[in-house]
């Protein structure tokens, strides 16, 4: 699956959940009990119609969280503790703290600040939260690849809690380094710190952001706040079935996905165990996609610790940033290699503890693998006080039943 957006209004996080609604991308449901597991209150994604300019669309805001913990000024680290304390997947919540730290560093930058004392404003608001989580959420969920058309910008200026600064905001200026633009006649924001560092994660999974051929399967659009005249304030989502899943549907040819990533690695013998482990949680911070800790013999019959690490080529710079500021390495090998992937989708089944999702993986379109997600697992299996092992077994025997009924 490929998805292409087309800012016609600009971007910001409400658009972008409202049109991937609007395309069918995500389920409202599971999202919001994703979003539950902040901890933050019965959260619920309230959609509407609406039409700015000549386009209609859906436009979202959130209600329901709790009232006591709503506050527009919070520091990058009680964010992350927020995602690490919660019950999101993994996935999901590595790649929501990697949104906000790539938020935070381009304020740092402008602000000339350490990033641990970057002290969020609007971004730091619960919507905002809920924002970046969602679209996380959306990011990990379709698994696809991604392209964008240029990017919008206003003109102006906008009264801040740092005084009056011009349009676009000095942060969004620096997150959209190297995005091709287009100027549009209207004296406000278009797209936001938020908006803009959606399209950098975009960049990160597909980093030339280029729209295959393909054939279109769905549309959506996310409407803006405000009207602007002329200008639809909206964003349109296109979801494209590519050429090359068409024909691979279509034959018996092996489907498999390949990409291309960093492996980076360095042999240590003079650190602790607990600081490998706490090295391993930056590494992931900063993008890493795998880390691999292997005992080793080095020179002189020293025990060592081999770290090898995957990453996308973009997040070399970080991982390697991470790596010599938290380690005694004095160098590291980089390679570029191959992988070769099933072909992966998820799906949702019904046990007696809640609802599971697994993780498909194909090759020549046959299943070759069924793995249900552990962290829903595990969270179900303490809600219920049983064995995480049981309620594994109870999504998989959920599935062989819904198949055995569907033959």
């Amino acid at each position: 699956m490929h998805v292409h957006l087309d800012m016609l209004g600009g971007l910001a996080g409400d658009m972008f959940l409202a049109a991937a609604l609007d395309a069918g991308l995500c389920e409202k449901a599971d999202l919001e009990e994703a979003l539950r597991s902040l901890g933050l209150g019965d959260v619920r994604i309230v959609p509407e119609d609406a039409k700015r300019g000549a386009i209609s669309g859906t436009h979202v805001h959130f209600e329901n969280w709790d009232p006591e913990a709503e506050s527009d000024h919070r520091h990058l680290s009680v964010i992350l503790d927020r995602l690490d304390d919660s019950g999101l997947p993994e996935g999901v919540r590595r790649r929501a703290a990697s949104m906000f730290e790539t938020l935070g560093e381009a304020e740092s930058s402008i602000h000339d600040i350490p990033l641990e004392e970057v002290h969020f404003h609007e971004c730091g608001a619960l919507d905002s939260i809920f924002d970046f989580v969602s679209a996380a959420w959306i990011l990990e969920q379709t698994e696809a690849s991604w392209s964008i058309g240029a990017v919008p910008l206003g003109s102006g200026t906008i009264e801040t809690d740092h005084g009056t600064i011009p349009a676009p905001v000095p942060a969004t200026v620096r997150l959209l380094e190297g995005f091709e633009t287009v100027s549009r006649p209207v004296d406000t924001e278009l797209v936001t710190p938020t908006g803009a560092t959606i399209l950098n994660e975009l960049r990160r999974i597909s980093p030339g952001l280029e729209r295959p051929p393909g054939t279109i399967r769905a549309s959506g659009y996310g409407t803006g706040t405000r009207q602007l005249g002329a200008i639809s304030n909206v964003v349109r989502t296109t979801v494209f079935e590519t050429d090359s899943e068409t024909t691979a549907d279509a034959s018996s040819t092996p489907r498999e996905e390949v990409d291309t990533v960093r492996q980076i690695t360095t042999e240590l013998d003079d650190m602790s165990p607990e600081h490998l482990a706490v090295l391993e949680d930056r590494l992931f911070e900063a993008g890493a996609l795998d880390v691999v800790r292997e005992p080793v013999l080095m020179k002189k019959g020293r025990q060592g610790t081999r770290v090898s690490i995957l990453a996308e080529p973009e997040s070399e710079t970080s991982i390697l940033d991470r790596l010599f500021e938290h380690t005694t390495t004095f160098g590291a090998r980089v390679e570029t290699i191959e992988r070769r992937k099933l072909s992966r989708a998820l799906e949702h089944v019904e046990t007696d503890f809640g609802s599971v999702r697994l993780k498909i993986g194909r090759r020549r379109g046959e299943i070759v693998q069924v793995s249900p997600e552990y962290e829903d697992c595990a969270r179900l299996a303490d809600e219920a006080g049983v064995a995480v092992d049981e309620v594994y077994r109870a999504a998989l025997a959920a599935r062989d039943q819904t198949e055995r009924e569907m033959s």
